[in-house]
């Protein structure tokens, strides 16, 4: 179903997802949806399933382009007695068979209130292998919070992180990049931090120099 897949220049550079790992990740590392093997693009039942919870595995995994939104889903699975939480960064950037949940759920003829509970929410078909790279950071999503700024000299702005590894956030997305693709790459990392942010990355792109951190 094509109709809805989104071209590249219509999916955010990065999109998060929280889950629980040890149900998400296979033994060599890839994030997978609970049935990858589909015999093509999804069907208007597989996006009916998923997007009204029912307990049907489709081939499709959903994530958010708001940090916000993931912490919040963050919270549920805690409340929810879970562990093992973890929040996943992904870099998507001309990422194939992504679709706007909200568009779909349009489509489908939800209700525009329904609708809008997807906001912000991307639907990706089969998932993420690991040998594509495109795992930019899995945060431990049952640590505490705490408040960080980020900042360059025209701008700051505080967001909550979880888990803690150092004393340094900047530090610790640096870490991660490097774990999970074997470089350092202060554009994807700044990219993620204007994520976390929640700016507009034409905007921070304007207004910044190199983004530090301070807490």
């Amino acid at each position: 179903m094509d109709l809805y897949k989104l071209t590249a220049d219509k999916v955010p550079f990065i999109l998060f997802r929280a889950c629980i790992a040890t149900a998400s990740f296979s033994p060599r590392g890839d994030l997978y949806a609970r049935r990858t093997i589909h015999g093509g693009a999804p069907t208007w039942r597989d996006f009916e399933c998923h997007l009204s919870w029912a307990r049907r595995p489709t081939g499709l995994l959903s994530f958010s382009s708001s940090w916000r939104r993931a912490m919040r889903q963050r919270e549920i699975l805690r409340n929810g007695g879970e562990n093992d939480i973890v929040v996943i960064a992904v870099w998507a950037k001309d990422l194939a068979g992504v679709y706007s949940a909200e568009d779909v759920a349009s489509k489908l003829g939800y209700p525009e209130e329904r609708a809008r509970v997807h906001r912000n929410e991307y639907l990706v078909e089969g998932g993420i292998a690991a040998d594509e790279y495109r795992i930019l950071a899995v945060f431990e999503g049952g640590g505490t919070e705490r408040d960080v700024v980020f900042e360059c000299p025209f701008y700051k702005n505080g967001e909550f992180f979880p888990g803690r590894r150092s004393n340094n956030a900047l530090d610790d997305i640096e870490g991660e990049i490097y774990r999970h693709s074997g470089v350092r790459d202060d554009m994807k990392r700044d990219e993620l931090v204007k994520a976390i942010m929640c700016w507009p990355s034409i905007l921070l792109n304007l207004l910044c120099l190199p983004i530090q951190y301070s807490q």
